[in-house]
């Protein structure tokens, strides 16, 4: 059984973000509620609970419920072991997905617009005014 970790350091405040970039990177049916039950990759309940759950089965048949859960400062992820070994890139993937959307969102509210700068493999972002 793998253990779950938690990943205090990765905080997602928005939970309509957090839900709008998992749907960015295909799991666009996550479930929502309080202290829903999270389960191993053998179908079996794990104690662990969270408030935002993507399902083993929108993961992989090999894998377990990958979950988020609501603390005071935001949403933190709750990843199994197999599963952060099986996808290192996952978090990486929905922090700069999560990133993009909180540019957007401040873009907007400055009343400018995003641009995306390439240099490179690197990706910048700016908010640029008519």
């Amino acid at each position: 059984m793998s253990k779950y970790l938690t990943f205090q350091e990765i905080l997602f405040t928005s939970q309509e973000l957090l839900l709008q970039a998992l749907a960015g990177l295909g799991y666009d049916k996550p479930e929502t509620g309080e202290a829903l039950v999270l389960y191993g990759y053998r179908g079996d309940a794990r104690p662990e609970r969270a408030q935002i759950v993507i399902r083993r089965k929108y993961v992989g048949s090999a894998s377990n419920d990958i979950g988020f859960v609501k603390t005071d400062r935001g949403y933190v992820p709750l990843v199994s072991e197999y599963d952060q070994s099986r996808r290192p890139g996952f978090l990486a993937d929905l922090r700069t997905r999560y990133s993009e959307l909180v540019i957007a969102v401040v873009a907007r509210r400055l009343g400018g617009t995003m641009c995306q700068v390439e240099n490179g493999s690197t990706k910048k972002y700016e908010v640029q005014y008519a």
